[in-house]
């Protein structure tokens, strides 16, 4: 082969190469986000601070992965001034419940039948964003409160071998205060965030739990149960 027919080869192949790399990649930018379903729960951390864990899925994608919390990342969590474990010397009054993973989930996930483990290299970043509220006055020293609020979820997926989603999705949270001691600081301390992704409510609202045996039907699927706890109820607006 002539040696200027085998250079302009060569260069067709790499210009060629250049405009499939380029269209790939315009491909995954302009790729719509996958709107995720399922559920996240957050509790006090075993080491400092909350935790969280995410059960998620959607086309061709699902995780199972959890954020174990830690000293060196509980102000990720929006209700950390919330939370005895993350050294919390007032009672709450204001916070919110919102996230930001910041590629510190772990556990399984999975891309168009593909598994992957969560970690730096195979990385996910999920955020919950949820507005931020505040506490009424008269119920501060109640023994429970139920503070239940929309969000909002993004999220993205980077794999070794250069596989990149995008996530999306939205949903109702229902954020538990109970009364604690912590030292001589008596009031109202984080106990557990429930994550239902799908519908969302309009707006905030604070309710008081009249009793302890309530928390538990609250929290044991029985979503009709929340909607007859009204009592001292106040929606913010």
């Amino acid at each position: 082969m002539p040696r200027r027919l085998q250079l302009s080869l060569m260069k067709s192949i790499q210009v060629f190469a250049v405009v499939i790399l380029g269209l790939t990649a315009f491909a995954t930018v302009k790729a719509d986000p996958i709107t995720v379903t399922g559920t996240a729960t957050s509790v006090p951390g075993v080491i400092f601070g909350p935790s969280i864990i995410f059960n998620l899925s959607g086309q061709n994608f699902s995780a199972n992965v959890r954020d174990d919390g830690g000293i060196d990342r509980f102000m990720h969590f929006g209700f950390w001034p919330c939370t005895v474990q993350a050294g919390s010397v007032n009672p709450c009054t204001t916070a919110n419940a919102g996230y930001s993973s910041q590629s510190d989930l772990r556990g399984p996930f999975t891309i168009n039948g593909q598994n992957f483990n969560a970690s730096v290299i195979d990385s996910l970043n999920f955020q919950l964003t949820s507005p931020t509220f505040v506490i009424p006055a008269e119920f501060l020293d109640d023994g429970a409160i139920l503070i239940t609020a929309p969000f909002s979820f993004i999220g993205s997926a980077s794999t070794q071998i250069g596989v990149t989603i995008q996530l999306d999705g939205q949903g109702t949270v229902r954020l538990l205060l109970t009364r604690q001691t912590v030292g001589d600081i008596t009031g109202l301390f984080f106990e557990r965030a429930d994550y239902t992704f799908g519908q969302t409510v309009d707006g905030v609202t604070i309710e008081s739990v009249p009793e302890p045996a309530t928390l538990v039907l609250l929290f044991s699927g029985l979503a009709g149960v929340a909607a007859r706890v009204r009592h001292r109820s106040r929606r913010l607006r």
